[in-house]
């Protein structure tokens, strides 16, 4: 893009067309501010001369080619203005950017799209004053505007910088940004076919693209812009522009004395410019242009001025993200916004038009072996020897290569974002692209933008509508509460299990993805007998009002179908909002909130075992001896077992196994709860399970005879009875039917408990 399209030319995989600073890994383990030792700067001093003369060189060439661009359709006549505005502006770049950068050898440059942007507010200056005003008072709003615009800019980019807003350039989407830059390809094409014409190109002058005399001019220029792409392309030698330069000088210069034509005559035919009577370059704030200015014109340009400053802080995080890939140094992303940010207040305060970092020039001075920030102050002092000697240059440098500069960059730019995006992006996504750059080059540039925000923001309303929010949804068969009951309890639980519905929901529930959730919850109801449903909301972002809205017609349709709503790990901001909207008039939320998923199932599971008529006598001494009977198949069991077990009480809170403890013995619950849980490196505690009367706990110790792997706590108070290996030992020679009975009930436990984790993940994969 801009400058940093020429990237194409000097770096041959092309890594600084990709976006934001991925890749750092390859990274040279080196600190980019870091000074080289002054051996090795005097041993390169050389290379540094050399870079500092080819790359300011070709940095004048490109402000003098923006500068063409700048007023190549209203103000032609007025080129040596346009190119003190450019060189002025690249000086102070150059020098501040090198001084300040986070990258040693990090060159800058006015860059065309930014120049783009200014010259569509000239032009629409210029038609709104034509009419009305003189030349000199439309040359002065013209000045002072792009002084207004380039430190404006300025202090937009150091603000970013200061409040470290770097990683901004994460957040544009791709098809927005492809598109402007294709859209700024087409401009940049355009404007440099009106520089070689005389004329802008429109529909009405389009036959005039194809007489002779104009096929004459603009031919070679697509001939250079063509040639030097494929040759660079292939050999990425970084000499090949300024070579391409030089024969095209010279073929040039050697036909002009073969057809005998003078510089006169080249100059009223259109194919140089005529040099300044003085013989000097116009500088910008010469004359005091602030006293002629319309300042009632120049508000009115500020949207345009605004989007100049989003799209300068976009490019130029792009360009230093390429660059950062490119020259395999870690960039200071916020202290290269400061760096252009104070360059361009500095060179807006003189009238100079805006710009940042150079991809591509960069790149030339780390490959010519000057990666030292001499290299910039070089390329600065070239530029200024050329603001102030180099009038001349115009008398010499036929308007076809200014041309074919224009052409290459912005060819570059069309190919790259407009063919070459199309194999990466969606079909939808490059429709955007497409949308955008036909905008920008029928309408506006402010129009193609805006329309191409709004078309990607629907775009991706639309795509992430059709992501799906529930996330999984299990039912009570198979997904059960941390809290393991007796048997019974757990068979009952099982076979009625329909009535509770979990749905975990994820991502941002808005309007249109709300509307899936809600059918998707009435079909649930239409086709199950559903008495609980449970919205499982840990992995939600955030809801919109619409949302929000939705889900109080979810519950008043769960009401209707004699149901109950729960919503667990919603966030408290949220939960009043859908209080508020449901509470109007009622009394009693008709939503419950828990804060973990697992207390709302086992809220719906103790509801369900209350009104189970038929459960078995619930007194607790007894239900132990009753299922130990059952389970061992023996009617005397617990009795038979009572000698060799040990009664143990415990209050809330006390532990009965601590994680690493070495222990062998295993617990049965009679009354209370006990929670099982992991206690992790990092001293966070995750819960395991809990569990209830006429369950055992501590198997894994008793039977692989190693640490404990969980830690178990009374939750209430409990009465637990221990059985130690010894003990079962004992009981094995004594007893040997008793001890085989009670080995088969641990066995089927435990196959239990991993048969229910079984149908749990089967549960989540279909």
């Amino acid at each position: 893009m801009d400058d940093h399209a020429h990237a194409e030319a000097f770096e041959p995989e092309n890594s600084g067309s990709r976006a934001t600073g991925h890749g750092r890994d390859a990274m040279a383990e080196i600190d980019a501010s870091a000074p080289a030792p002054r051996a090795q700067w005097l041993t390169d001093l050389p290379a540094i001369l050399s870079a500092g003369l080819i790359c300011g060189l070709l940095t004048a060439m490109f402000a003098i080619s923006a500068a063409a661009l700048l007023f190549s359709s209203v103000l032609s006549t007025h080129i040596t203005l346009a190119i003190g505005i450019c060189l002025f502006g690249t000086i102070v770049l150059s020098l501040v950017i090198a001084l300040f950068s986070s990258c040693p050898g990090m060159l800058s440059v006015t860059q065309e799209v930014t120049v783009v942007t200014l010259a569509v507010i000239a032009a629409s200056i210029h038609g709104t004053m034509f009419a009305a005003h003189s030349e000199a008072d439309i040359l002065a709003t013209i000045i002072v505007m792009i002084g207004l615009a380039t430190a404006l800019t300025g202090a937009a980019l150091f603000a970013m910088g200061t409040f470290r807003l770097g990683r901004l350039i994460r957040y544009i989407p791709y098809p927005v940004l492809a598109g402007f830059l294709a859209g700024m390809g087409w401009l940049i094409v355009s404007g440099a076919m009106a520089v070689v014409l005389g004329a802008p190109v429109t529909r009405q002058t389009l036959p005039i693209m194809l007489e002779t005399v104009s096929l004459i001019k603009w031919g070679p220029a697509v001939i250079f812009a063509l040639g030097v792409d494929l040759v660079a392309r292939r050999s990425g030698n970084p000499l090949v522009l300024p070579l391409a330069i030089a024969t095209f000088l010279l073929l040039f210069h050697v036909s002009a004395w073969q057809l005998d034509l003078s510089l006169a005559e080249l100059q009223r035919q259109g194919w140089l410019f005529a040099p300044p009577q003085d013989g000097s370059i116009t500088l910008p704030f010469q004359g005091n242009p602030l006293e002629r200015a319309d300042w009632q014109v120049i508000w009115s340009e500020l949207p345009k001025i605004s989007a100049l400053l989003a799209i300068s802080g976009t490019a130029l995080l792009f360009a230093s993200s390429g660059i950062e890939l490119s020259v395999r140094r870690d960039i200071d992303l916020d202290r290269e916004l400061r760096a252009a940010g104070l360059a361009n207040m500095l060179a807006g305060t003189g009238g100079g038009a805006a710009g940042f970092q150079g991809l591509g020039l960069t790149i030339l001075a780390h490959h010519l072996g000057a990666p030292y920030r001499a290299t910039g102050v070089l390329v600065a002092a070239v530029c200024v020897a050329v603001l102030f000697f180099g009038a001349t240059l115009l008398s010499v440098i036929p308007i076809p290569l200014f041309g074919g500069l224009l052409l290459w960059i912005g060819g570059g730019l069309l190919y790259q974002w407009l063919i070459g995006i199309y194999a990466k992006v969606s079909h939808r996504e490059y429709l955007v692209v497409l949308l955008i750059v036909v905008l920008m080059a029928t309408v506006g540039l402010l129009e193609g933008i805006s329309v191409g925000v709004f078309a990607a923001a629907a775009l991706f309303t639309l795509e992430y509508a059709r992501v799906d929010v529930v996330k999984y949804a299990v039912t009570g068969e198979t997904y059960h509460s941390r809290v393991e009951h007796e048997a019974e309890d757990q068979a009952y639980l099982r076979k009625h299990g329909a009535q509770i519905h979990v749905l975990r929901l994820q991502g941002f529930i808005f309007f249109g993805s709300v509307h899936q959730l809600h059918q998707r919850i009435r079909g649930c109801f239409d086709t199950s007998d559903i008495r609980f449903l449970v919205l499982d909301c840990r992995d939600v972002t955030g809801f919109d009002s619409s949302a929000i809205q939705s889900l109080s017609k979810i519950c008043e349709m769960v009401r209707g179908k004699d149901g109950r709503l729960i919503v667990s790990a919603l966030k408290p901001a949220i939960s009043k909002r859908l209080n508020r909207l449901i509470l109007q008039g009622s009394h009693g939320s008709p939503v419950l909130y828990f804060d973990e998923v697992d207390e709302a199932v086992v809220w719906c599971e103790d509801r369900m075992l209350h009104k189970w008529e038929l459960r078995p006598c619930t007194l607790q001494t007894q239900r132990i001896v009753d299922q130990l009977a059952r389970d061992l198949d023996y009617p005397q069991a617990f009795q038979a077992l009572r000698p060799y077990l040990e009664k143990i009480r415990l209050g809330p809170q006390m532990p009965l196994i601590q994680q690493g403890d070495q222990g062998a013995d295993i617990y049965f619950i009679e009354n209370g709860f006990i929670k099982v849980q992991l206690e992790t490196a990092s001293e966070r505690t995750i819960h395991l399970r809990t569990l209830g009367p006429g369950t055992i706990v501590g198997e894994m110790s008793f039977f692989l005879n190693r640490a404990r792997t969980a830690s178990a706590i009374a939750e209430t108070d409990a009465v637990l009875w221990r059985l130690r290996q010894d003990d079962l030992l004992r009981m094995t020679q004594l007893e040997p039917g008793l001890a085989h009975a009670l080995n088969s009930y641990f066995l089927r436990t435990v196959a239990e408990r991993l048969d229910q984790s079984n149908r749990l993940v089967r549960s989540l994969m279909d």
